[in-house]
């Protein structure tokens, strides 16, 4: 497993951990082989060669997409324990409408980092809910249209 250098203070505040794209889920490690997989010998696949079709994505795997220019991520595709985590159950599917608005904003920077970097992210985080505390832990790998700019995320979300 490969660590990134510590993160600045802003990431840090929101993550326990942050990891150069090994997540400690096998979901999450099984969905990031698929990613590298369907990535083949180019830096990032495209959102149409990880998508297998809505019978066969996974559970717990999304897709978001950022073609605006207000940088606003919309999810375009969810298994249903990604959809039901996320809050995904609107007709408007953008990050800022989420129905967990602390999971979003932690989404938000993740998507943000790797779309700077170009490189898969995973992090843990533990979040308070009325239900207790939670794992949480979020792969996040980049799609491009073009083979040069991030213009999607493909991921996982599964929580402990």
């Amino acid at each position: 497993m490969t660590t990134l250098a510590p993160p600045p203070p802003h990431l840090a505040r929101l993550f326990s951990r942050l990891d150069a794209g090994d997540a400690s889920d096998e979901h999450l490690r099984s969905a990031f082989a698929f990613w590298r997989d369907k990535r083949g010998q180019r830096l990032m696949p495209t959102a149409d060669d990880v998508y297998p079709g809505p019978e066969l994505i996974a559970a717990d795997v999304f897709i978001f997409r950022c073609a605006d220019p207000e940088h606003e991520w919309r999810a375009t595709e969810a298994g249903a324990e990604a959809a039901r985590l996320l809050g995904l159950d609107g007709a408007d599917k953008s990050l800022s409408k989420l129905r967990a608005p602390r999971i979003a904003a932690r989404l938000r920077r993740l998507f943000e980092m790797v779309g700077e970097t170009g490189e898969p992210v995973a992090a843990a985080f533990e979040l308070r809910a009325k239900q207790g505390r939670q794992w949480i832990e979020v792969l996040a790998a980049p799609l491009s249209s073009d083979g040069r700019r991030v213009d999607g995320v493909y991921g996982g979300i599964r929580r402990r």
